[in-house]
């Protein structure tokens, strides 16, 4: 990993680690609780990670379908 990528990893894990202990405190969570609220934020984050990927990949797919010649009726070729 580059310097920069483990400089943003380390915000991001310290940004986290900040809001979990303080939102504890504040609101009275218990551990299963604050578990619970970021296995949700994880699952939701991976569907989004997972859709722009397949957003991703349909668009390259597209492109290259158009790109063949043998591909006159190709329905990607229509989109």
């Amino acid at each position: 990993m580059s310097t920069q990528a483990h400089s943003i990893a380390d915000r991001a894990t310290t940004f986290a680690t900040y809001t979990g202990g303080s939102s504890a405190v504040i609101f009275g969570l218990s551990a299963n609780e604050i578990a619970a609220f970021i296995g949700a934020a994880i699952a939701i984050l991976s569907f989004l990670v997972n859709l722009w990927f397949k957003w991703q990949h349909l668009r390259i797919v597209k492109a290259a379908a158009a790109d063949r010649p043998d591909c006159a009726t190709c329905p990607e070729r229509d989109v």
